[in-house]
């Protein structure tokens, strides 16, 4: 009984800090954004919220979370960081740095591979950048990427609370560096030596496919760094990007039911 109530409370913490982030993004958004003047096509905010709240649907359906197989792994002894005990320090910084290099992982795996990149280019089709555009990722996607999660994780045994913790903050972090929010250069410059910041995610969104190939990290900066993906622009460069695909495919963002078939439509044209 206990148990239930402290993860029932924890749930509500949950909910609340989602929605607190997601209003106090919103007012950024209005104070301080980093793309001004540029035209909203009707409809494009619904759209990506629509596909957020069928994944949403999804997770709720399914069982999704890695924190699942972590803690069957856990109980079974399966993994490599369950084969034999660990200090907790260092469980919990391989944790986080492992999980975090599956999502890196993927997500290069998701500009390389054509048949993921036709559902993951529904994710890049949108013309603006801005809260609503971490909302927007097709249901198939969670078909490849939740299976290589879980996977992952149960093969090195990663630690299930600590995931618990990780997987709250990626999706705080999918809010954030989508947002349309211009952070001082001094501060950009200093937190992306570690984490992602919206104006290095902004350069991946980019119509230009030398640009859309980089900076594929969520959370932490450093695997596009080591791996040699990372992508630097300036301010300015940044405010002149043009998102989207960069083709006829684009003018099709904002539709929701377009969107769920983008995956079966042709391939675009990706340019250079």
């Amino acid at each position: 009984m206990l148990s239930a109530a402290m993860h029932g409370g924890l749930g509500w913490v949950a909910f609340g800090a989602f929605w607190g982030l997601l209003a106090l993004l919103a007012l950024a958004e209005l104070w301080r954004p980093l793309h001004v003047g540029v035209d909203e096509p009707a409809g494009r905010i619904a759209g990506n919220i629509g596909l957020g709240l069928v994944n949403a649907g999804l997770g709720l359906a399914l069982p999704l979370s890695t924190v699942l197989p972590a803690a069957w792994a856990h109980r079974h002894g399966v993994g490599l960081m369950n084969s034999e005990p660990l200090p907790y320090a260092i469980a919990l910084a391989a944790t986080l740095l492992l999980r975090n290099l599956a999502t890196w992982m993927v997500h290069r795996a998701s500009h390389a591979a054509p048949l993921l990149w036709r559902v993951h280019r529904v994710h890049h089709a949108d013309v603006r950048l801005d809260l609503s555009t971490g909302f927007r990722n097709h249901p198939l996607e969670l078909a490849y990427v939740a299976p290589w999660l879980a996977a992952f994780t149960i093969a090195f045994g990663l630690d299930p609370a600590t995931l618990a913790a990780y997987e709250a903050t990626a999706i705080g972090f999918s809010l954030w560096t989508h947002a349309n929010v211009r952070l001082p250069v001094s501060a950009d410059r200093w937190l992306r030596l570690l984490f992602v910041t919206p104006a290095m995610h902004h350069v991946h969104h980019s119509s230009r496919r030398t640009e859309t190939d980089s900076n594929y990290g969520d959370v932490f900066s450093f695997w596009d760094r080591l791996f040699g993906t990372y992508r630097p622009l300036g301010e300015s460069e940044v405010k002149a990007v043009r998102f989207g695909l960069g083709d006829a495919f684009d003018r099709e963002a904002p539709s929701f039911v377009r969107q769920l078939a983008g995956p079966f439509e042709a391939p675009e044209r990706r340019g250079s």
